[in-house]
Formats: structure tokens, sequence, C-alpha cells
């Protein structure tokens, strides 16, 4: 049985409470929230000790693993700190704020021997597994041509929308799109070029944001082999304006996109059973349909507890975080000095 600290009892700390609770192996024991209430909640629907200081939490006996949901500032000290304590680590995306930060937390982990993993999820969606199976056939052949578009109102969580806490929304999201395209082209990035802005200063619900990070980009990336990623986000439109998200990729030999028109809002990371995958090539039309599959944090604690039992690094590995963190640092320097960055 494997004891879980969730430090973070806000939304995402909730959602992994309830994915670690799903497995008959593994038991949340301690919980650590900044605001008192949502860690009482949480404590008392799991029978776990709540405590005032994460410190205290990450070293208790009983835990052997600790899933970091704080904003990205606070990655890098509970991260290394859990390491240090030789607690396993599954820790929220975007990885960290910096660079620096990231490669202290990936040697941390290294040093005590303990596995550190990122919840870069968006590739275990069926949709996304499918769309790649169909790639690696060589049905639209290469180079690839992958096209993201989100488009979100502001965001109710404030921190996301914060350059301390979490970087902004682009340093938010864009990581799971940055993690997608090298997943779906098995190829590394070679250069960035990023336009963005602030579309959220004048929204009500942003009124106590006083540090206000990009939430609006168009992000080119190339990646060896002659593939090209292409992000349109959008995480600043006024309150109740419903979402846009499409997926789009293309080659010489044909196209790959999702449909899902029971759910015309979904967003990139939302999973359904009415999603189908679309392949339009000189052969005509084909429609596969995906199962719902799982969604959040799930697929990586389940990696995890593999990575752990058999001894080797999963597909969401901290190096695998730090090349996404890589990437929304390298667009987001692209868009405030107006160049193209080669990596």
């Amino acid at each position: 049985m494997y004891g879980i600290a969730i430090i973070g009892c806000g939304d995402m700390g909730t959602q992994h409470a309830a994915a670690w609770n799903d497995r008959s192996d593994a038991k949340v024991v301690a919980v650590c929230d900044s605001q008192a209430n949502r860690a009482k909640e949480l404590a008392q629907k799991y029978n776990a000790v709540q405590f005032a200081q994460w410190q205290d939490a990450i070293t208790q006996k009983e835990v052997d693993i600790v899933s970091v949901c704080v904003p990205a500032c606070d990655h890098h000290d509970v991260t290394v700190a859990s390491a240090m304590a030789k607690k396993h680590i599954l820790c929220e995306k975007a990885m960290a704020l910096t660079i620096t930060d990231a490669d202290k937390m990936i040697a941390a982990a290294s040093d005590n021997n303990v596995y550190l993993s990122v919840c870069h999820q968006y590739r275990s969606l069926n949709r996304f597994q499918m769309m790649r199976q169909l790639i690696v056939e060589g049905r639209i052949g290469n180079p690839l041509y992958i096209h993201f578009t989100e488009m979100r109102e502001v965001r109710p969580k404030l921190a996301m929308h914060s350059l301390a806490l979490n970087g902004g929304p682009i340093h938010d999201m864009s990581g799971h799109l940055f993690d997608l395209g090298h997943y779906l082209t098995g190829s590394e990035a070679e250069s960035v070029s990023s336009v963005g802005t602030v579309f959220g200063k004048d929204k009500k619900r942003l009124q106590s944001v006083t540090d206000f990070g990009i939430d609006t980009a168009n992000v080119q990336v190339r990646f060896r082999g002659g593939h090209c990623l292409t992000l349109d986000i959008n995480w600043g439109l006024p309150e109740g304006t419903p979402g846009y998200c499409h997926e789009l990729i293309h080659g010489p030999l044909g196209m790959i996109y999702s449909r899902d028109d029971n759910n015309p809002n979904r967003f990139l990371g939302d999973i359904s059973g009415s999603t189908f995958v679309i392949v339009q090539d000189a052969n005509g039309v084909e429609q596969i349909r995906c199962e719902r599959g799982t969604n959040g944090p799930q697929p990586c604690i389940d990696e995890l507890i593999d990575a752990i039992e058999a001894g080797k690094a999963s597909q969401f590995d901290g190096r695998e975080g730090r090349a996404a963190l890589r990437l929304i640092l390298a667009s987001l320097e692209s868009i405030n000095t107006g160049q193209q960055l080669q990596l």
C-alpha cells in the first residue's frame, strides 16, 4: 500500500486524491493547503491527516509518494524537499518557472534514487494515441504539420493568470501541446517563433490580478525532420464565452483531425465517449470512434507506480517535463524579444 501526500488541495489536488483513491494499492494519508478549509475537507473525505505545513506532511513515515499540486512557483521547493525525504514525486505541470529549477528537481530525484513524473497526460488521451498510431502507420506521410487551437474565457483559477504564481496562461497551458508535438512527431524541437499579448486585463473576474502573464499567443515550433507545430491559444476571452478547440494534423498524403458533435465546446484535454478521429486522404474519409478513456492525472499515476515497481522511467519522466518547459520559456522569450529562437 502506497501512502500518498497531497500538497495543494484545490482543483488539481482534489483530482489527484480521487485518482489515487481509485487504486487498490494507494491511500491518501496526508494533505496540506494554504487554505485550511480546503485541506480539512479533503482530509475528512479520505480519512487523512491534515498538516499546516507541507514540510511536515511530506516527511511522515507513512508517505511514499507526494503529489505536488501547488502553483508552479512552489513546485521546485516541494519537489526537492520530497526527494531529499526519499519520497517519489508526481508534479503538476508546468514543471517549474525556470529551467534552473527544473534541473534541480531532476537532480534531486536522481541523487536520492526516487522517481519524478510530470503530469503531461494529454498524450494518454485516446484520440491522440489513435492519431499517433495512424502517423506511425504512415497514413498521412511526413513531414507533419500540426495545428492546435484552444480558446477559453478568462480562467476562474486566478493563479493561472499571475506571472509570479503560474507564469501566466501560456506558461500554464502550452506545455501540454509542446509535449504532444514531441509525442506525435517523435522529434526534437529546433526553433520557436511567437507573438503574444494579454487580453485579460480588462475582465471583471481578474480585477485582483496585478502581474498578468501572457494569455494569448500564436506559436510556431519547427522540429527535426521538417515537422511544424502551430499553436493558437487565447485564455483571455470575456467571462461566459463558450470555448472552442480544434486539432488538425496534415502531411503529404492526407490529414487527421477529431470531431465530437455532442461536445462542440470540448477543450483539447477533455475526454468524451462521442469523439471520432477522422482521416481524409485519396481513398476518401474514414471515421474511427474513440473510447472515452481516462483523463486527468490517472495515467500519470498508473505509470509512476509501474516505473517504481519495474525500476525504469515512465513516459512522464521529469526530463520530458523539462523538454516541454524549455519550449514554454522559448516561446515567451520570442514574444518578448520579437525574435525567432534557435534551440
